[in-house]
């Protein structure tokens, strides 16, 4: 998921948010004539807009249509759909899917941890799958602060 988090970034901010509406529009912007790497992106808002309105297998579905060899990663991949299952309130499959990412990761995107976190304010009785995602890959330290901040939340 690295090198390319503008789009990301802010359709995520929209999603939590519950702004479906804009995710709507900016998934019509983006897949205006599919160019280039936006494709995925606009997919993605799409998908984020589905997941707050309720519908995740549309969101899955919407996700997947989205998802090329060039792009995301696997890792990226996992990510997006553990967002999707997260907006959607299924926070076990969510964990599920942010451990996968974790572990399929050269280098765990940060954003991972802090949605192990947000799982587990939403349900403290998720900390202890949030704290497999934690120790589920990258270097011992960041495994140890990942494990912290889950505790902590």
């Amino acid at each position: 998921m690295a090198g390319r988090t503008g789009f990301g970034d802010e359709t995520w901010r929209l999603a939590l948010a519950g702004d479906v509406a804009a995710l709507e529009g900016v998934a019509e912007l983006l897949l205006a004539g599919e160019t280039g790497d936006l494709g995925y992106d606009g997919h993605r808002a799409r998908a984020f807009a589905r997941a707050v309105g309720g519908d995740t297998q549309a969101a899955l579905a919407e996700l997947n249509e989205g998802w090329t060899e060039e792009w995301p990663a696997p890792s990226g991949y996992a990510a997006d759909v553990a967002r999707v299952r997260f907006l959607a309130g299924d926070l076990a499959q969510a964990l599920d899917a942010l451990r996968l990412a974790a572990r399929s990761a050269e280098t765990p995107d940060p954003a991972v941890a802090e949605l192990a976190v947000a799982c587990v304010r939403r349900a403290p009785r998720c900390r202890a799958a949030a704290l497999r995602v934690a120790v589920a890959g990258g270097s011992p330290w960041r495994r140890l602060a990942n494990a912290l901040a889950v505790l902590r939340a």
